[in-house]
């Protein structure tokens, strides 16, 4: 794969398609497309730039994006429970991302990981706790014994619907 052929765009595809028919809110596609610039810092070109704002990291040209994609027939806004969510239009399978096997995987874990969040805050949280300095604009009190806690609880919801995962996997992931 050619960096030109994994464009921010096509990104930003594949973390809406990781979601599958759920889609993810604004936010969460905000802080899934935050992490994979982390994880893949250096191996993207002309990715989005992040800054600290008041829920975390932000970056503006996601939402422009989005609006150009949502305007063909790939990406499908809709509102629900208040909120403005993304998702693939018809079927995401025939869909080709254009992603190294590497960077598809990262995607859907870090989408999958994200998506297992319980709440909003939840999610800023653990953004915070592993970012802190994306706490410099928040609003969002914080708390790293929450965070902790979240993550835990987290766990073992997921432990009882069967996705097992061990306590040493959550702490790990918490000081990953």
């Amino acid at each position: 794969m050619s960096r030109e052929r994994a464009t921010r765009e096509r990104i930003l595809i594949a973390i809406i398609a990781a979601a599958g028919e759920h889609g993810l809110d604004r936010v969460q596609l905000q802080k899934s497309a935050f992490l994979v610039g982390e994880e893949f810092e250096g191996k993207l070109t002309n990715f989005y730039q992040f800054r600290p704002y008041i829920y975390g990291p932000f970056a503006q040209d996601i939402y422009a994006d989005l609006e150009r994609l949502s305007d063909g027939p790939i990406i499908e806004t809709f509102f629900d429970e208040g909120r403005q969510w993304y998702r693939i239009s018809g079927d995401n399978e025939s869909w080709q991302y254009s992603l190294t096997d590497e960077l598809a995987s990262g995607v859907k874990q870090i989408v999958g990981w994200i998506s297992g969040m319980s709440s909003f805050y939840e999610l800023v949280r653990a953004i915070y706790y592993l970012y802190p300095e994306q706490r410099e604009n928040s609003v969002l009190p914080y708390s790293e014994d929450l965070a902790i806690e979240e993550s835990i609880a987290r766990g073992l919801r997921d432990m009882a619907a069967g996705r097992t995962r061990s306590i040493d996997d959550l702490i790990s992931e918490l000081q990953d």
